[in-house]
């Protein structure tokens, strides 16, 4: 009785190895192109942002700066309500006339 072995290739385990293989990377290369593209949206975000945030504390100094001026210009109008007289008094004690002093 003659025994025959049959050599049976074992081409298909490598085969799907390879094809899952591959098949991962592109995954994993589509994943990459896919976060790239966001991390490039969130950095074009986070630039107009900083923009945005940079303009608003410009103008924030305007109006500090606007303010102040206000507020020294308040005072200069409050001043004259603040004077006082003084009589001048010359050197034989007779008042030949009012000093103003403001008083700030």
């Amino acid at each position: 009785m003659a025994t025959s072995l049959a050599v049976v290739p074992r081409a298909s385990a490598p085969s799907y190895a390879l094809q899952t293989a591959r098949r991962e990377a592109q995954q994993a290369e589509e994943t990459a192109r896919t976060l790239r593209s966001q991390a490039q949206e969130a950095q074009r975000s986070a630039d107009q942002e900083q923009a945005r945030a940079d303009s608003l504390s410009d103008q924030a100094s305007d109006a500090d700066q606007r303010s102040a001026t206000a507020r020294r210009n308040l005072s200069g109008a409050q001043a004259p309500a603040a004077l006082r007289s003084v009589p001048f008094v010359n050197a034989s004690g007779q008042a030949t006339g009012v000093l103003l002093h403001a008083v700030a």
